[in-house]
């Protein structure tokens, strides 16, 4: 058995965009368990426990597109802060086709409605009079190739985010 989620790997000049708003959030006084700059992704669909590699089963990106970084923000019940993306009609079918062919393949996953966010801080302590939406965002933006399996471990740092496969159904 392995944890795993299917999401999208930041492309080297977003995630440093990401690492810059993070450290953005650190000068303006935010404190908590900040994600390292390699764990940072976007989840798509987060399944859990799973005994085996279903890498076979994720669709493939079939026409690129791109995503932008726009906002931050609390997620208080989970007690995350994240970087949300603009609007996406492109981002939220390929979630849409992920969770479609999990649900065809009879693979369990958590079902909360999709929102893209991708997490910055776990347990996030913010200054009382700080207001998140004066932190200045980097404009950043990437292009989305391909879907990623990733497996989540215990490790002495913390969790490791490691992609194990690439989606590669064709999407019909």
């Amino acid at each position: 058995m392995m944890r795993i989620f299917v999401a999208l790997q930041p492309a080297p000049a977003f995630r440093d965009a990401l690492a810059t708003l993070q450290d953005r959030l650190r000068a303006a006084g935010v404190a908590g368990r900040y994600l390292t700059p390699a764990n940072l992704h976007l989840t798509l669909a987060f399944i859990g426990m799973w005994p085996e590699d279903m890498t076979g089963l994720l669709p493939s990106v079939q026409q690129p597109f791109s995503i932008t970084l726009s906002h931050l923000g609390i997620f208080p019940a989970a007690k995350v802060l994240w970087a949300g993306m603009e609007p996406s009609d492109a981002l939220n079918g390929l979630a849409l086709q992920v969770r479609h062919a999990l649900t065809e393949a009879e693979i369990p996953f958590d079902r909360r409605e999709f929102n893209p966010h991708i997490t910055l801080v776990r347990k996030p302590i913010v200054p009382e009079n700080l207001i998140l939406s004066d932190i200045c965002i980097p404009q950043a933006a990437m292009t989305v190739k391909d879907v990623c399996l990733y497996r989540s471990e215990h490790c002495e740092n913390g969790m490791e985010y490691t992609v194990i496969g690439r989606g590669k159904r064709p999407v019909l």
